[in-house]
């Protein structure tokens, strides 16, 4: 009797065991695993009934969590109402899978995807909006103006035009999408006005909606003629030295005994040039540096990097605009002691009495571009049709000679061509 107490007590003690204060027995692994799994799902059950009213990214990153959610479990070191709680989320996650695809799905179908929306926008020049677009996505536009303008729709990849509203003030319209391509919708608003745009299209399957991309545009160069291809006012460089000349300038009472206190350049102006471009070195030191002669290359490349722009050539009176901005990034360095008076001569007559030694006061010069006591320096001298200009240059100190290192740069007014380079990109979250 005795022994068979003694077994009921342990069997008494198992069960009590087992039930583990009425909660489902399983190992701290699975017991992880299933209520971090839980703190997910419940999350997206959250955000499941948020979904119409969120935006894009976060309508996304359900999609994406929903198409990651996993769960699965070991029902080894389980008991029986472990087994059935681990089986229940595991349908759920089921359900949560079908509610949030279908749910994006209705909302796939009745909502747009929004590429432009701009009001209260203020228009000066023609414009074009592109679109990645599938067959059978519906693209809708609207386009308000204070005044009359222009909408055309283009096929970018055939170059075809498809639709076009000439002068109009309200656009409003829609076009099905027959081929997979890139499209532009180009506002034209022939003057300077304020515009509201709105620029959407819809897709027909979630998918499309999940993963929608983006047009980059990138100007690059074109040839006249071609598809939307524009045109700027720009410039052709020439270089009028192969190397920088370089001179010696004695001081004035120097060159009493030996060597000369003034130089003359000749700047051989090629056709078609408007300006001359030039740098002006100025030092008390006759050693060279390693930037001279690099003028013209660096020239050259402020040029690439700001010809994009559109900016004019230069306005003829007051030497502004592109020739300006060149010159102002490639300024020399100037030395505080160093500095020497330059003379811009049209007449080669007056330009060899100024290397005769003639006084200057007697002479013939450009006022308007010759500089005196100039330190090292850049800068412009329209050309006005000459084929010569002769830059002379003098060191007017008494005691100190000065060395002068010259570069000069022709500028040829050119029509140059664009048009826009089209990559299609994912959209980021």
């Amino acid at each position: 009797m005795t022994k068979l107490f003694t077994m009921i007590g342990v069997a008494l003690f198992l069960m009590t065991a087992c039930v583990n204060d009425g909660k489902p027995r399983m190992s701290e692994t699975e017991r992880a695993r299933y209520d971090s799994t839980l703190m997910v799902v419940q999350d997206l059950e959250r955000a499941l009934d948020g979904a119409y009213s969120a935006d894009l990214s976060q309508q996304k990153r359900l999609w994406e969590a929903s198409q990651n959610l996993y769960y699965n479990y070991n029902p080894m070191d389980m008991d029986s109402a472990a087994i059935a709680l681990c089986q229940q989320l595991k349908d759920r996650i089921r359900s949560l899978y079908i509610s949030i695809n279908e749910t994006l799905e209705d909302i796939a179908k009745t909502q747009m995807l929004i590429a432009v929306d701009k009001s209260d926008y203020l228009m000066e020049t023609t414009e074009a909006f592109p679109l990645y677009l599938h067959k059978d996505d519906v693209l809708r536009f609207n386009v308000s103006m204070e005044k009359p303008c222009n909408v055309r729709i283009y096929n970018a990849d055939s170059r075809s035009l498809l639709k076009s509203y000439m002068g109009k003030t309200t656009v409003n319209d829609t076009l099905l999408i027959k081929n997979t391509a890139i499209y532009l919708v180009e506002v034209n608003p022939r003057t300077t006005q304020y515009a509201s745009l709105g620029i959407a299209y819809s897709v027909p399957t979630l998918e499309r909606y999940m993963h929608p991309q983006l047009v980059e545009t990138e100007m690059v160069e074109g040839q006249k003629g071609s598809f939307r291809v524009l045109s700027t006012k720009g410039i052709n460089m020439k270089d009028i030295f192969d190397e920088p000349r370089s001179f010696t300038l004695r001081s004035q009472f120097k060159s009493i005994f030996s060597g000369n206190s003034r130089a003359l350049v000749a700047l051989q102006i090629p056709k078609g040039a408007t300006d001359v471009m030039y740098s002006l070195r100025i030092s008390t030191s006759e050693q060279a540096r390693s930037a001279d002669g690099e003028f013209y290359d660096n020239m050259s490349t402020s040029y690439r990097k700001i010809r994009f722009l559109g900016l004019p050539l230069y306005e003829s009176q007051r030497g502004i605009g592109l020739l300006g901005q060149l010159l102002d990034d490639n300024r020399p360095l100037r030395e505080e002691d160093a500095y020497c008076d330059m003379y811009v001569f049209a007449d080669p007559s007056q330009a060899r009495r100024f290397q005769n030694g003639e006084s200057t006061s007697e002479l013939k010069y450009n006022v308007d571009y010759s500089t005196m006591g100039t330190q090292s320096c850049n800068g412009r001298i329209p050309t006005q049709g000459l084929r010569t200009i002769y830059l002379g240059f003098e060191n007017a100190r008494l005691r100190y000679t000065t060395y002068i290192w010259v570069e000069a740069v022709a500028a040829i007014p050119v029509t140059e061509y664009f048009q826009a380079k089209y990559t299609v990109v994912d959209m980021p979250l």
